[in-house]
This record gives structure tokens, C-alpha cells and sequence, in this order.
């Protein structure tokens, strides 16, 4: 008996060794993956998120951090919603310096993608933040909508040209449409349209004291500049005069 219970807990003492050696283990994975996440290179857009109107020309970044890491190369490929966006240019930003090579710079609005790849050109590698490049977008909407910003493809390489670790921040645009004559944004037309718009162009009673939010939705006859025949169509729209349907808002 004495034997037999000798070996229970010979066996109780092995598996209890074998359990805490499988969880000692399971730690340092998880540590190690933790540590892996939490300094791994990033690639992101910036600001992630934005509101422009329909007709806004606008920027946005795609940025680096290195996290640590020596960045010798870095590549991406990004796409758009092209009903709501049109790309327009991009540009490489200050990341590589100027000892660098932009191998891949293209842009393709049908199908909604935008594609840039650099390298070094000269050792060391890039360790601090910063913007791989610049890209300009024009807001198309017809309507209110959002376009995502979503990388499929991102790669960062050491001055060795081994892969580095990268996790990814996506963006959104959204943009608004607006209502012709609705130059203060609030979402309706009225007489205080009117006076921010006069107002705005007369520089009353100071530069700056009334600016028009949305210059798609100032040029209310449709002649492409933006002036005080635009004042008198909406005002002449509202009062219907010198009677109803005379003037009418048109924005294009």
C-alpha cells in the first residue's frame, strides 16, 4: 500500500510539474506576442477621420512610426470609395529624406485604388515618425456619403530588405453634399444666408467676421465665381421678386 501511494504522488508530482511547465510556457508566448503588438511598426492614414463638403479639395497623410525599428523600404496600397472620392495627386512626404526613391507612384480612379512604393537609397534605415507621402482627394459625392481609406497591402523592410512587423490604422472620409444658397451650413435657406454671403464678400464689418462654409453652395447662378449677383439671385429667390420663379438657385 505504502508503495502504491508513493506512487500516486510521484505521479501527482510529475503532472504537477508538467502542468506548471506548459503554463510558464503559455505565459512567455503570450508576453512575447504582447511585446511583438506593442512595438511593432505602424502605417497609418491621418486624420483618421474627416468631414469635407462635395467639391472640397483635401489632404491626407500616410504616416509611419517606426516603433523602434530600422525602416529602410515601405510600400502600400490603398482604396477609396471612387463614387465619393477622385484622387488627384500624391506626393512623397519627408519620411526617407532625400536620400530616397519613389519605385511606385500610381493612382487609378476607376477603380478606386492608389498605389506608392520607396526605398532608401542610402544606409542607415529611418527610426523616427513621420509622413511616407501626401495624398490629395477631390469630394465627388452627389449626395451625402462615406468613402473608407483601407490599406490591402503594407510593407515595411529593414536596410537587410527582411520584412518588419507593421499593424495598420485605416481611415473614412465622409462627405456632404449641402444645400444651394445654404452658405452658413445650418441646413436651411433664409434671409441669414443672404447677410453672411453679402456680408463675406464686403468684408464686414471686419475680414473674417462672416465667412461662407461652403463655396459650392454660394455660387447660386452657376457663373463660377462667386460675387454680389449671387447676393441678389438668392435674395430675389427668397422674396420671390420681382415675383415668384424669377430668380431661381442654381448651384450646379
Amino acid at each position: 500500500m505504502g508503495i502504491r501511494r508513493n506512487g500516486v504522488k510521484s505521479r501527482v508530482r510529475i503532472n504537477t510539474e508538467a502542468g506548471t511547465g506548459i503554463m510558464v510556457s503559455l505565459i512567455v508566448l503570450a508576453l512575447g506576442l504582447f511585446a511583438q503588438t506593442a512595438f511593432a511598426a505602424s502605417m497609418s492614414v491621418v486624420p483618421l477621420y474627416q468631414e469635407v463638403f462635395a467639391g472640397e479639395v483635401f489632404t491626407v497623410n500616410i504616416s509611419i512610426d517606426p516603433a523602434g525599428s530600422e525602416v529602410f523600404g515601405a510600400q502600400y496600397e490603398l482604396h477609396f470609395n471612387n463614387s465619393v472620392l477622385n484622387a488627384t495627386f500624391q506626393e512623397k512626404g519627408p519620411f526617407f529624406g532625400i536620400d530616397a526613391t519613389v519605385l511606385k507612384n500610381e493612382i487609378n480612379n476607376t477603380l478606386g485604388w492608389i498605389k506608392y512604393g520607396e526605398t532608401r537609397t542610402k544606409t542607415p534605415g529611418v527610426s523616427n515618425p513621420g509622413v511616407l507621402a501626401t495624398i490629395t482627394f477631390k469630394a465627388i459625392a452627389e449626395e451625402d456619403g462615406t468613402s473608407p481609406l483601407t490599406f490591402t497591402v503594407v510593407k515595411l523592410s529593414d536596410p537587410e530588405a527582411n520584412p518588419i512587423p507593421v499593424t495598420v490604422s485605416n481611415g473614412s472620409v465622409s462627405v456632404r453634399t449641402g444645400i444651394c444658397g445654404d452658405v452658413n451650413n445650418d441646413r436651411s435657406v433664409n434671409m441669414a444666408d443672404v447677410m453672411t454671403l453679402w456680408y463675406d464678400i464686403a468684408d464686414y464689418p471686419a475680414p473674417g467676421a462672416y465667412t461662407i462654409s461652403f463655396l459650392s453652395t454660394a455660387d447660386v447662378n452657376r457663373d463660377g465665381t462667386i460675387n454680389m449677383g449671387d447676393v441678389m439671385t438668392l435674395w430675389y429667390a427668397l422674396a420671390s421678386y420681382p415675383h415668384p420663379g424669377a430668380y431661381k438657385l442654381d448651384c450646379g
